[in-house]
């Protein structure tokens, strides 16, 4: 019993220190979890490189946690029902034997300048001695980026949405760090409030 409260204790600090942060949670209160045989995971976002680490890390983390997935990246054009108005579109995804499809949506993509005190004068100063440091002495600022995310869990029987999560990441260390940590917080939760489950 000892071992699983430090055991617990340890994952809550490892993910207190993730740069990845929940904002909001959207999940019908009658929703049943999605049977998932097979999930594809499609990345939405113009940068091909980042979407394919995102999709990458998504779906190496439900296959750890004993599901099938697969990224669009996998021989799969999930826009390929745009160029044929004569089939349904969710059609393409029963074809290939896939049931659920998780979207990973890039919403924003900012990138600021932090202000770095480093002394009770820094952080009390006022907003005319802030800008002059700033200028002044630039090793007392960083440049952050900020990713903004929302996922979706679509059901590919009745093409509806039964979860949706939105997110932060807050100055990462790397893209590749980043994808990681998304990976992880994405599983746990889908895990965790029984939006997907294993076939019998």
């Amino acid at each position: 019993m000892k071992r699983i409260l430090i055991y617990i204790a340890a994952m809550a600090m490892l993910s207190a220190c993730y740069s990845t942060q929940l904002t909001r949670i959207r999940q019908p209160a009658t929703a049943s979890p999605v049977a998932c045989k097979k999930i594809l995971v499609l990345g939405m976002m113009p940068d091909s490189a980042l979407r394919q680490r995102m999709e990458s890390h998504v779906a190496g983390d439900l296959t750890d946690a004993g599901f099938t997935a697969v990224t669009s990246f996998q021989g799969f054009d999930a826009f390929e029902f745009l160029q044929s108005e004569d089939k349904v579109p969710t059609q393409q995804f029963a074809d290939r034997g896939i049931d659920a499809v998780l979207t990973i949506s890039l919403i924003n993509k900012t990138t600021e300048g932090v202000f770095l005190p480093v002394s009770l004068y820094h952080l009390l100063t006022d907003q005319y001695a802030s800008e002059y440091y700033w200028l002044l002495a630039p090793e007392l600022r960083r440049e952050e980026t900020r990713y903004a995310w929302e996922s979706g869990l679509y059901d590919v029987a009745d093409g509806l949405r039964k979860f949706a999560v939105q997110s932060v990441s807050f100055a990462p260390s790397s893209q590749e760090r980043m994808a990681h940590e998304y990976g992880k917080v994405l599983t746990r939760e889908l895990i965790r409030r029984k939006a997907i489950s294993r076939p019998k």
